[in-house]
């Protein structure tokens, strides 16, 4: 009688949580607190996980790869930092992909070319709590000018959590029309819980959904070309941006240290470590896209 009534509080507090667009924390947290009926658990296997080599992916003769990734670990309600792929309210984490791939599509149209994001990769590893993601930008072949990207998504709150968000989503676009880029939906094995404190046992999932869309501009191509488009963006960003003369200075021989990446470095945070660029890493170690893997060696521009 007493395991009834057991399954029957559990499902009320489910039925109640669920109907709040932000609260799949509250509703990890509720659901911890009652005492576990089933008396055998069904363990998880955790498959090894395979990183996506961006060197495999076709690319035509203009286009570029954008790559990059973040880890959720450590962060409070560390689930829902996970599927901040862009940032979150609450304290701006995230992967800031949005950001990225909208820079890489400006750099398409300096070129002067109408630009779009071609696909969308995303990974995630359950083990480190890290978000590994690649996506192609390049010249448009539908005649649309694809100027933006954004994306909204729920981290246990289901579809009509995630469909509630984009209507308001739409809206901060005026002017622009939206193409749906990737449904990003997938079940993520839970290895820790809610405070990024790692499980005895793993016998549960978290779902992650993120819809992403990319904007054209309609204006592009018909009231405006797309050239002129490109230099109003870049004399907007060179007025907000204060220009100090460049001190020429002579050129010395480059030296380097070496780093070997551990799991959930990204380039931008070995960057910021050892004071210098991202950029000046690609170039000093050849490499095509941001994406590093654990156990690799750098070199590092000193």
């Amino acid at each position: 009688m007493l395991s009834f009534f057991r399954h029957i509080i559990y499902f009320v507090v489910l039925a109640f949580l669920s109907g709040y667009s932000y609260g799949q924390e509250d509703l990890e947290q509720a659901i911890d607190t009652i005492p576990d009926t089933i008396s055998a658990r069904k363990l998880i296997e955790i498959p090894p996980f395979q990183l996506l080599n961006p060197d495999t992916i076709a690319l035509g003769e203009h286009d570029e790869l954008i790559c990059d990734s973040y880890t959720a670990l450590g962060q409070p309600w560390v689930y829902d930092a996970l599927h901040s792929f862009n940032s979150r309210r609450m304290d701006k984490f995230g992967g800031y992909l949005n950001v990225k791939i909208n820079e890489g599509l400006a750099e398409i149209r300096k070129k002067g070319f109408n630009s779009d994001v071609k696909k969308l990769y995303i990974q995630i590893d359950p083990t480190t709590l890290t978000v590994f993601w690649t996506a192609v930008v390049g010249p448009s072949t539908d005649g649309r000018c694809y100027v933006s990207v954004d994306s909204r998504g729920s981290a246990g709150g289901g579809l009509p959590a995630v469909m509630k968000q984009c209507p308001r989503m739409h809206r901060i676009h005026t002017g622009l029309k939206p193409v749906k880029l990737l449904e990003y939906n997938e079940n993520v094995i839970q290895c820790y819980d809610w405070h990024s404190n790692r499980l005895d046992s793993v016998c549960r999932y978290v779902n992650i959904q993120q819809h992403f869309y990319k904007y054209y501009d309609p204006r592009i191509g018909n009231l405006i070309s797309v050239q002129d488009y490109a230099k109003q963006e870049s004399t907007t960003v060179s007025e907000s941006v204060p220009t100090n003369p460049v001190k020429k200075t002579t050129a010395s021989p480059a030296s380097y240290r070496k780093y070997t990446v551990k799991s959930g470095d990204t380039l931008s945070q070995i960057a910021e470590k050892y004071h210098t660029s991202v950029s000046k890493i690609k170039k000093a170690n050849g490499l095509r896209s941001d994406m590093i893997r654990a156990g690799q060696t750098l070199k590092i521009p000193k």
